[in-house]
């Protein structure tokens, strides 16, 4: 069950007995000079820049002061002219960071042990050397492909990659490498994708090690979950919590037997599924059952959620299939009178069944677009009162631009350790920008290749339209990841993508 958190300043208000806390639900990092305000969660990383006061005034948070105890020693660490200004201080600091999110809440005895202490100096910085870093000094998280292989041959994969030959797979002990090096760099929350993960033969040691590094992460698998796998997953740890979850395992089945079966390129895929999804609830998993909805499913879409909430399932998931960047699937695609039908299905679905949590992804008929969907979301809080001009600047800069896709906060290892900036592309060697075979994870982060490919040298574009651009600068940090659209519109990243500006005006678009 979800945490029980009273939001300060939205919940609830803030007196001077009020003892604030950083909710269980986020995390305050040291990453080089910067301090992070980071979600945890295993579905995507969020993250805010800290100004260095901001990061030394939320690091006193932490479940033992009073709101009153808080603004007395913010007047001495701050110098700040009276009592009363320092607790509009801290009031400030408290209410940026629940702006527009829910990152200091009331402090309970439930939320004890849960709480993650910091030591406030941890985040006090020189101005100086704040201000000399550009990005992350380390990776957030990291998308981890174990393999891109699958039982399955799905119609609407978004996962075309090339197959890697097993002999140049990264071996077990390379991979626990990686995995031991990350959780030094601080990395608790990583993305397991591909291919399925479970596909690759040594996948439940790797896994393991994630449970014994106490990373969180979820499992996303159409591999048939025999009770033999089921009990090894509750072998190693797979149903016992990390902190106050459980990790999470998505079990992907469509709607309507013949029609799923044929989805997934596998005669007897339905049977399987079904035989699984028992396994796992027998065992007490943290089971969610997802489908990608397409114009074959549509109709099917409430006796499905019917036929899992009668085999016990309360986690459901519902995501539109969407044109896809790597081509097309006519059939497959969503009419806007389908998205009304999914969206009225679910509807009554959640009438008819309150127990059921179930989501539902990009159904709504005005989101018909290319789905390349965000697993990285990046904002700075407002700097506070007596903060350095040029930080406040800077933060004022970092609103403005996009800071979303890679290269500013994760990358992904691919099963034989080259390195790419997205998860849902094809591998081709013009996307690679690093291997870690023979490189650590760090030496590949702050690597000349990665740091030039989501934002070109202008010698680099001769000969394209960006190459005499004036407003190429502020396109890059305001449009970064476009090079990704431009690889799949013409074959190389060093073109504007189709939808840029120039290309529009030149073609009288």
């Amino acid at each position: 069950m979800p945490l029980e958190c009273s939001v300060l300043g939205k919940d609830v208000a803030i007196t001077e007995t009020t003892i604030p806390v950083i909710s269980p639900y986020w995390r305050l990092k040291r990453n080089g000079h910067w301090g992070l305000l980071c979600r945890y969660e295993h579905e995507q990383v969020r993250y805010s820049m800290l100004s260095p006061k901001m990061g030394a005034t939320l690091a006193l948070m932490d479940g033992r002061l009073t709101f009153r105890h808080l603004s007395m020693i913010a007047q001495y660490a701050f110098d700040l002219e009276s009592q009363e200004k320092s607790q509009e201080f801290v009031t400030r600091a408290i209410m940026a960071a629940n702006r527009d999110d829910d990152a200091v809440v009331n402090m309970t005895p439930e939320l004890e042990p849960y709480v993650k202490r910091i030591d406030p100096f941890d985040l006090t910085v020189q101005p100086a050397k704040w201000k000399s870093q550009e990005r992350p000094a380390v990776p957030l998280s990291l998308n981890l492909m174990f393999s891109n292989d699958c039982h399955t041959n799905c119609s609407y994969c978004f996962a075309k990659g090339h197959c890697v030959p097993e002999s140049k797979l990264l071996s077990t002990e390379r991979w626990k490498e990686l995995l031991r090096e990350a959780e030094g760099l601080g990395i608790d929350q990583v993305s397991l994708s591909g291919g399925d993960p479970l596909f690759r033969k040594d996948a439940l040691k790797l896994i393991e090690e994630l449970i014994d590094l106490d990373m969180l992460f979820a499992l996303s698998t159409k591999c048939y979950i025999t009770e033999e796998i089921a009990d090894r997953l509750v072998s190693i740890g797979m149903t016992q919590p990390v902190n106050q979850y459980v990790r999470e395992i998505q079990l992907n089945l469509d709607p309507d037997e013949p029609t799923a079966d044929k989805l997934a390129g596998s005669p007897g895929y339905y049977h399987r599924a079904v035989h699984s999804i028992r396994n796992l609830l027998k065992r007490g998993f943290n089971l969610r059952v997802k489908t990608v909805a397409t114009a074959l499913t549509v109709p099917h879409i409430y006796e499905w959620v019917d036929e899992l909430q009668d085999m016990g399932v309360r986690q459901i998931s519902v995501a539109a299939y969407n044109r896809s960047i790597y081509g097309k699937n006519d059939r497959l695609f969503l009419s806007k009178e389908d998205r009304n039908s999914i969206t009225e299905q679910c509807r009554r679905a959640r009438v008819d069944f309150p127990e059921i949590d179930l989501r539902t992804t990009g159904c709504e008929p005005a989101q018909d677009t290319v789905g390349v969907p965000k697993r990285l979301n990046a904002k700075p809080l407002d700097a506070l009162p007596g903060e350095d001009i040029e930080i406040q600047e800077r933060i004022r800069r970092w609103k403005e631009e996009d800071h979303s896709f890679g290269a500013h906060s994760s990358m992904t290892i691919t099963p034989d350790g080259k390195v790419m900036l997205y998860d849902i592309v094809p591998e081709d060697e013009a996307l690679f920008v690093g291997d870690v075979s023979h490189n650590s994870i760090l030496e590949v982060w702050n690597s000349e290749p990665l740091l030039n490919h989501s934002t070109p040298k202008t010698e680099q574009l001769k000969g394209a339209a960006c190459y005499d651009c004036k407003n190429l600068a502020k396109c890059q940090t305001k449009a970064g990841y476009c090079f990704r659209d431009a690889y799949f519109q013409s074959g190389t990243v060093l073109v504007p993508p189709a939808q840029c500006p120039m290309v529009l005006a030149e073609s009288g678009m």
